[in-house]
């Protein structure tokens, strides 16, 4: 066990210098405004960054952020951490709202709050460098995220544009680094 305990950390730092994608709506474009066609990310293994700029999202001509990816077999979301809410243009509101559910398009319907949503958080500078995947995903409790599609929605409904970033951890499973690491060792090695 002292050398699973050894081996983890090791493997947990290089899953997240291994890295994954990025995605800037300043640099790639606007992500979709359509819950039901939400932009799809190929997230791979490792630190996946989003950052998206929102605003007055329930007025015409606002804009709400929906994005989609994959959690293959054997990797699970470890962790959502929230790495900037600001403004970019000044102003005082920098709480944007960041909803999640299971599946590759959003059910939940913002305009009559009907649909299922496994959770969600409001941005803060208080919440920067924290992991919100727990609230993200208060309806199940289920952390880490199981294999599968996901969906965030990301929105401000004031006027303040509002810049947030997630960067979206993903890791293998721990039954995987548990077997990994058991792996290594000889069928006769003292585990204890």
């Amino acid at each position: 066990m002292r050398m699973i305990a050894m081996l983890t950390p090791a493997i947990g730092v290089s899953t997240l210098l291994a890295g994954g994608i990025t995605y800037d709506e300043n640099i790639d474009g606007d992500l979709s405004d359509d819950r039901f066609a939400p932009t799809f990310l190929a997230f791979t293994e490792g630190v996946n960054r989003v950052s998206m700029d929102v605003v007055i999202s329930d007025q015409p001509g606002g804009d709400r952020d929906y994005f989609t990816f994959t959690v293959d077999p054997g990797l699970v979301i470890e962790s959502v951490i929230l790495v900037e809410a600001s403004l970019p243009q000044g102003g005082f509101d920098s709480t944007a709202f960041v909803g999640f559910t299971s599946g590759n398009f959003f059910d939940f319907d913002p305009d009559t709050f009907q649909g299922s949503l496994n959770g969600f958080e409001l941005t803060s500078s208080e919440f920067i460098g924290t992991d919100i995947l727990p609230a993200l995903n208060s309806q199940s409790g289920t952390v880490p995220s199981p294999p599968g599609d996901y969906t965030f929605w990301v929105q401000q409904t004031g006027t303040d544009l509002t810049r947030v970033t997630l960067d979206i951890v993903i890791t293998p499973a721990p039954t995987s680094v548990a077997t990994l690491a058991l792996g290594g060792l000889p069928p006769d090695a003292d585990a204890t």
